[in-house]
């Protein structure tokens, strides 16, 4: 399967810096931004164009972690009377998490401890007291353009703005940045960079600065890149942490009931991969919220879905994916969402998504239930096709296929409170 990464990891930062946003206050478009100033600052500094390829990529991916950081506290705090971590445990943790997630993807270039070390501090006061000598330049230039976005407002194309930046670097020179990564970004940063940070221009800055390549992936690397990408979604609430892969893994299975062809099948489970990528537009008031949702959080949850055809809409080469992913919770009756589309525009594929993805969500664990076996679920999803929500003949299958699967045999009597699968 062809996929240009960088252009997947641009359109998936929408959804990272949501997270960034709600868990760390930083201002939207911000991964877009580093990787803008860590490619400016790599091409004077001399990295070659696979570098430079990477570097974006990683500079996308520097936060990666936070979702599955997130998690890993409450469950700390459990345990240790509420305490949170430290700044320091949470420099270290996320960080090292982020590390190893991004040993998933086949980058071009030797990317070793670039995202370990993102936070480290030239002088050695950094989270693993590293100085600028043992560490990545491609981490030392991601590390200061986090700094920079951090600290400044972007989109202020000022020349006074241009140059407070300029003065911020060389103030932390020898401190926060190395003399190399310092003199390399001062010699070169101008004013008309300024304008490649506007919200119109990013896209265009990212796609001309450097090359781009559609890559063939073995099935194996883009199951890979689901896996990332779902472990950043179903992280984002303890109640959903094996959603997206249990979809993913499903509608693999169903793909090879119905003798879709090897390509196919692998696009299909990336979609379901990414079916609920919106999901980390989406606060976690409402994702973790352990009661019912007002009729006002249900509309925001629904909202979910439009974000991930957002996301996903001009991922070239991957409409069919944008498709199966985004249509998720349209019903034959027109009465899903996120467009109220009704039979006649539906395919087999997209039916199927749907029938997959409630499968998962009813097995499942959520704030108000418990999972439910197989028999109750698709009690359930007979009866949605009774009423026109669902296509019968796929809901037999779907029992068919995974009648023998080993799910609770304890039903639960608690009723479904709202249908958010």
């Amino acid at each position: 399967m062809k996929i240009n990464l960088n252009e997947v990891l641009y359109a998936f930062s929408l959804g990272l810096d949501a997270v960034e946003y709600e868990f760390l206050g930083t201002k939207p478009g911000h991964s877009k931004r580093l990787a803008a100033l860590s490619i400016i600052t790599g091409k004077a500094i001399g990295l070659t164009d696979n570098e430079l390829i990477d570097i974006a990529a990683y500079s996308i991916l520097h936060d990666n972690a936070l979702t599955e950081f997130n998690q890993e506290e409450i469950e700390y705090k459990k345990y240790n009377g509420g305490r949170a971590y430290s700044e320091l445990d949470f420099m270290i943790r996320h960080c090292t998490i982020g590390e190893i997630n991004t040993k998933l993807l086949p980058f071009r270039t030797n990317n070793r401890d670039v995202i370990l070390l993102h936070h480290e501090n030239a002088d050695g006061s950094g989270p693993f007291r590293r100085l600028s000598q043992r560490t990545p330049i491609k981490a030392q230039i991601i590390h200061m353009a986090d700094q920079i976005d951090m600290h400044f407002n972007l989109l202020d194309q000022s020349p006074e703005n241009c140059n407070a930046i300029i003065d911020y670097v060389r103030a932390n020179t020898g401190t926060l940045f190395s003399r190399e990564v310092s003199d390399a970004f001062c010699g070169t940063f101008k004013k008309k960079h300024m304008k490649c940070f506007a919200f119109d221009n990013i896209d265009g800055f990212l796609r001309s600065s450097i090359k781009h390549h559609e890559d063939e992936y073995t099935p194996q690397e883009v199951r890979n890149l689901a896996t990332l990408i779902a472990r950043i979604i179903d992280f984002k609430s303890h109640y959903t942490c094996k959603h997206s892969l249990g979809v993913a893994t499903k509608a693999e299975k169903m793909a090879f009931h119905y003798n879709y062809s090897q390509e196919k099948t692998i696009r299909y489970y990336l979609a379901g991969a990414l079916h609920d990528v919106g999901k980390l537009m989406i606060h976690n008031s409402i994702l973790k919220k352990p009661a019912r949702l007002t009729d006002e959080e249900y509309l925001v949850m629904k909202n979910h879905a439009y974000y991930t055809y957002e996301i996903l809409k001009n991922l070239k080469g991957m409409s069919d994916i944008t498709t199966w992913a985004s249509h998720h919770h349209e019903k034959l009756n027109g009465q899903g969402y996120p467009f109220g589309l009704s039979a006649k525009d539906l395919t087999q594929e997209e039916r199927l998504m749907t029938c997959v993805d409630i499968y998962q969500a009813l097995t499942e664990e959520r704030p108000y239930k418990s999972g439910f076996p197989h028999q109750k679920t698709i009690q359930i999803m007979q009866e949605m096709a009774v009423n026109g929500e669902l296509d019968t003949s796929i809901v037999e299958e779907v029992n068919a296929v995974f009648r023998f699967y080993h799910l609770s045999d304890q039903p639960s009597v608690t009723e479904i409170l709202r249908a958010d699968y």
